[in-house]
């Protein structure tokens, strides 16, 4: 069984004492190898407030400003583990999942680093590996931000396999590969990620793996925020476009994965559109339902208008008639009232 180093960067005791919670179950056997190396930019009065787990032992190793590639670089250098998992502190880890994720790394010379499948707390998709667009800029495969259009267990999601790139939000890798390639520190806020899984390919011939097995809970950006991405986007296009040029096999496996996920949304669009057609078809059902029943209620009202009008014309005809036998009735009440009173 491989030793593993957690790394991870955090301002946040509530955020890493939830990550650190999580990592018990997520893994069958921990051992005293194993660790939690913590790059920790809050205060120092924050610090005091993190839980210490059993297992893995968790150690703060320094205490920076946030910067995602420089962190986790210099994590990298001290940490013991054969493998290192790479994870933001706002993920919540399924049981087990860092068990399969090992057996991935482990039995696959040809894999450098494997990602998962991430979801948000509320339950929708978050990221299912990575892709470029036309720009070359990255994109989360399977269009997450399509929200509750996109099922969770669907097919395409649950394709797991070599792919050009995974989000540094969950990433295990080989220590020694790690430390061979590491981050690229020239990145403001964003895109480090993705070059690295372009550096394992192009130094080391090693594919970035997407296992929707590996899978975990994380709302995206909830640590370090919005930022603006354009700059670090453009940078990470820069690099993919000549990369996918000069390999043709990685870009082979863009194109796979890209016709996969086109063919899938294509399908996803028309069952929408025919779901929307049939709820348009009951609509219009429903509406002329409505107008025959108004139909026949107006039919009804009109006809109780002119029976009440009838009555009430016998009414006014009783009341003026001076014939005997008609206004016995009225004669009769007058009587009932006046005993009455």
């Amino acid at each position: 069984m491989p030793s593993l180093s957690c790394l991870v960067i955090s301002r946040t005791p509530a955020l890493l004492n939830r990550l650190l919670a999580s990592l018990s179950a997520a893994r069958s056997h921990w051992s005293d190898r194993d660790e939690v190396l913590c790059s920790w930019n809050g205060s120092a009065a924050a610090a005091a407030e993190i839980d210490q787990p059993e297992t893995p032992s968790l150690r703060i190793a320094q205490r920076h400003p946030y910067h995602f590639a420089a962190n986790m670089n210099a994590l990298a250098r001290q940490a013991l583990g054969e493998l290192v998992l790479l994870v933001n502190d706002d993920v919540v880890l399924d049981p087990g999942c860092l068990d399969r994720a090992i057996a991935r790394l482990t039995h696959a010379t040809e894999v450098g680093v494997v990602g998962g499948l991430l979801r948000t707390s509320a339950g929708r998709l978050g990221h299912a590996g990575l892709l470029f667009d036309a720009s070359h800029r990255p994109y989360n495969r399977c269009r997450p931000q399509l929200g509750p259009l996109i099922p969770l267990g669907a097919a395409e999601v649950q394709r797991s396999g070599p792919i050009p790139a995974i989000t540094g939000a969950l990433m295990l890798l080989r220590r020694h590969e790690l430390l061979a390639v590491p981050f690229r520190e020239s990145f403001l806020c964003c895109g480090e990620d993705v070059a690295l899984c372009l550096d394992l390919r192009h130094k080391l011939g090693l594919w970035a793996f997407y296992a929707s097995d590996v899978t975990a809970v994380h709302d995206e950006k909830s640590t370090r925020g919005y930022t603006d991405d354009s700059p670090d986007l453009e940078a990470v296009a820069a690099i993919v476009q000549p990369q996918l040029a000069g390999d043709p096999a990685l870009q082979a496996l863009q194109h796979l994965w890209q016709a996969s996920e086109a063919a899938w949304l294509t399908d996803l669009g028309l069952n929408e559109f025919q779901a929307r057609v049939e709820m348009e078809r009951q609509l219009v059902a429903l509406q002329h339902d409505l107008k025959q029943r108004l139909r026949h209620w107006q039919q009804e009202r009109a006809l109780l208008v002119a029976q009440r009008e009838d009555l009430r014309q016998q009414l006014l005809a009783t009341w003026a008639s001076t014939s005997w036998r008609i206004t016995r009735p009225l004669r009769l009440l007058g009587r009932l009232l006046r005993r009455s009173s």
